[in-house]
């Protein structure tokens, strides 16, 4: 048989064979993938045609332009570096099959031909081919050198590779060097033969230097059978990403297409499944109790996590050794979902999956063995949002999170007890303290100036520019009601004329909501906004000083047809400060640290006017711990955790009060009745262990910052012992 006829047909039949086995093989898959997402529950609001126009710049600037993952900048500049090689290297899959079936002559068609002041299109071509190619293999070595650097084997829990399939990330790592080397000898090859296209590729001709010499028959079996490994090495790579965490190659797009068009990321507003009793039968389910209950934009969420950890390194939870990692819940609900896969697309019947048909999606205690997610892996979410902040791919883990418990606690009824006093207040007196509507004017009573009280059915006046959503802490817990006075007598000297709904307002059902209890926050938010319209606020501003008010009005009740707009008190007093109708002019002789509030900043990007506020006053020096802003840590009060026991694992709020105590500040100022809480316990709780004077560190509210530089009454401030200035009421303690 003549040599060449035998290379030919070596290099036609096996590099055939090679594209025939694993070109089918993924085919095979990628048509499982397709059934398997189909089997989960439908989500019309998610639809990817129906949303193209308002998802695809966005999409398109989050995947090529790498906008989240930049935000690490090492990482971040890495993965951009081998996506792009990824995307320009496709152009040598179509040069090797093009050779494989013409020779090593082959060449893409036009682009030698097309050339500008000399420089042809293939020359660009090439120049960038290799150009990439020595980048990917630089952000190979920088991934390569984070994984080292953070070995869970050597760091544990605080890597944030901890639970990460770490040889999958190997193998990868090792078959892109292989797809780029032999790519390069393919090119040095053709080079050396004489069949460079262009001589612009700087390492392929290098690699062709080097195989100049050779025997011609015998490089050109090297071209082949090269080439025929090349060929194998793409082919196994696309099956093992079929099979792997790296699938999110080609899940990106279509769950990047399946995002909230009208949400940059996945926070603020839960996602709404409007709740009719009168429509459901034994049938209905409420929430996500098995994996195929969640819809199918949360399986792209679970097909697309590439276990990179970012989440896991920013929880709270996890941070404070709790067995919450973001990450391993979307890995252990993704690796549910493919060993469920088979029953659910039809391949296997029911007789044969006893035991994964039987396993519970969450557990009803902690440590059950028959369940997908462990209790108190569910319920030691803070619903903070910093998994979503930082995952570089938008999975929606707190929506995952919330509709997991939705079953629990709407189907089952399981939650922790704790919680349940907590419901039934909110049932029967409006609020979760469960002091009633009655008292909610309670607080007015020491201010030397009248709030009037908006009416339902009565209008308000012409003049009325605000209403003030006061909230139940800051209508009946103790030290709430100082801020929302505080915030109150600031409006007041500013000139705002505002209105206050009084015992018209009851709770926004936010703890219910997070909690799972979805029904009960409907029913509220119905009764809210009914009770809202009636006084006109749709026609006014409402201000609120609670971001979870703040975040549910604004973002949330507009599912209900609540459309308003709404501001939180650190905006307006910001505005009033720049206006010129507020003015601190007391120096406060103190160093202050801001925390921002889970629900005030990522979730609703509200960082800059809460320390405008602060900063306002003279004499302060204003620090900022290094989690703050986008990156801040949450108090551990979210997500219905203030109303349960935090038993596991150091305390939330006592990590994030260490971090403030390591500035040496003065004051804690933040923005939320519930950080103010929580602040103030762990700073209590270091003073009752003897680790901190007392009175050395004290927890204010932003209004309460700036009401100490007004050079309003001590008393009026809430400086303990100080006496009343004359014809001025005590606050209430």
């Amino acid at each position: 048989m003549d040599e060449q006829f035998a290379l030919t047909l070596f290099r036609v039949v096996a590099g055939t064979a090679t594209l025939a086995f694993f070109g089918g093989w993924a085919l095979r898959r990628i048509r499982y993938l397709i059934a398997l997402t189909r089997a989960a529950r439908p989500n019309p609001a998610r639809s990817l045609l129906a949303n193209l126009r308002r998802t695809l710049r966005r999409s398109l600037v989050n995947i090529l332009g790498n906008r989240r993952l930049l935000k690490w900048t090492l990482p971040g500049v890495a993965h951009f570096w081998v996506m792009w090689a990824f995307f320009v290297l496709q152009t040598t899959l179509l040069e090797a099959v093009g050779e494989l079936y013409v020779g090593p002559s082959f060449q893409l068609p036009l682009l030698g031909s097309i050339a500008v002041g000399g420089v042809t299109a293939y020359d660009v071509l090439g120049f960038l081919q290799d150009t990439f190619g020595l980048l990917s293999l630089t952000g190979i070595a920088i991934f390569a050198g984070i994984r080292f650097a953070q070995d869970p084997n050597r760091r544990g829990r605080d890597s944030r590779f901890a639970g990460s399939n770490l040889d999958q990330g190997w193998w990868v790592l090792g078959a892109e060097v292989l797809v780029v080397w032999t790519l390069w000898v393919a090119h040095g090859a053709r080079f050396a033969k004489g069949y460079a296209p262009t001589e612009a590729a700087f390492v392929s001709n290098l690699f062709g230097r080097a195989l100049e010499g050779i025997d011609p028959l015998t490089l050109e079996w090297i071209g082949a059978v090269n080439l025929v490994v090349h060929l194998a090495i793409v082919g196994a790579f696309l099956v093992f990403t079929l099979h792997s965490k790296h699938l999110h190659i080609l899940t990106i797009a279509f769950q990047e297409l399946s995002r909230d068009p009208d949400r940059e990321k996945a926070l603020g507003k839960l996602q709404t499944e409007h709740i009719d009793l009168e429509a459901m039968d034994e049938d209905t389910v409420l929430g996500a109790g098995q994996i195929e209950h969640l819809t199918f934009d949360r399986f792209l969420d679970l097909q697309t996590c590439t276990e990179c950890g970012r989440c896991q390194s920013q929880c709270p939870a996890w941070t404070t050794g709790k067995p919450l990692s973001p990450k391993m819940l979307i890995m252990d609900l993704r690796d549910h979902m493919f060993a469920k896969g088979p029953y659910l697309t039809g391949q296997r019947g029911p007789e044969d999956g006893v035991d994964i048909l039987g396993m519970m999606l969450v557990g009803d205690q902690p440590g059950q063995e028959d369940a997908v997610i462990d209790y108190d892996v569910l319920w030691s979410c803070t619903t903070c949002g910093a998994c979503v902040e930082e995952c570089p791919v938008d999975i929606q883990h707190v929506d995952t999170i919330v509709d997991l418990r939705r079953y629990k606690a709407m189907m089952e009824s399981s939650f922790p007890p704790e919680a349940g006093a907590m419901l039934r207040n909110l049932e029967n007196s409006g609020d979760p303290w469960g002091v009633g509507q009655a008292k909610r004017e309670e607080w007015t009573q020491p201010l030397d100036f009248d709030i009037p009280v908006a009416r339902p059915g009565e209008p308000l006046a012409d003049d009325v520019e605000y209403l003030f959503w006061v909230g139940c802490a800051g209508a009946v817990d103790d030290r709430s009601k100082k801020i929302t006075q505080s915030t109150a007598r600031l409006l007041h000297e500013a000139g705002v004329k505002f209105a206050i709904l009084g015992s018209g307002e009851t709770c926004t059902g936010d703890p219910a909501r997070r909690l799972g209890m979805e029904y009960l926050f409907q029913a509220m938010a119905k009764q809210n906004v009914e009770t809202l319209n009636a006084v006109g606020a749709d026609k006014r501003k409402i201000v609120a000083w609670c971001p979870h008010c703040f975040n549910t009005i604004r973002n949330e009740y507009p599912d209900f047809d609540g459309h308003y707009t709404v501001l939180h008190h650190s905006e307006v007093l910001a505005q009033l400060i720049a206006d010129g109708r507020l003015e601190a002019t007391t120096p406060v002789d103190a160093k202050v640290t801001y925390h921002d509030p889970c629900y005030l900043g990522r979730h609703n990007e509200v960082y800059s006017a809460p320390r405008q506020v602060v900063d306002a006053v003279p004499g302060i020096e204003p620090t900022e711990m290094h989690r703050c802003r986008s990156n801040g840590f949450c108090c551990g009060a979210g997500g219905a955790r203030m109303w349960m026991e935090e038993s596991i694992g150091k305390r939330v709020n006592v990590e994030r009060v260490d971090e403030a105590l390591s500035l040496d500040p003065d004051l804690i100022s933040t923005a939320c009745p519930f950080c103010t809480t929580m602040l103030s316990d762990a700073v209590a709780q270091k003073v009752q262990e003897g680790s901190l004077a007392e009175g050395k560190v004290e927890v204010l509210d932003i209004s309460e910052v700036l009401e100490r530089g007004r050079m309003l009454p001590l008393v009026a401030q809430g400086v303990a012992g100080a006496a009343p200035a004359p014809g001025t009421a005590e606050v209430d303690a």
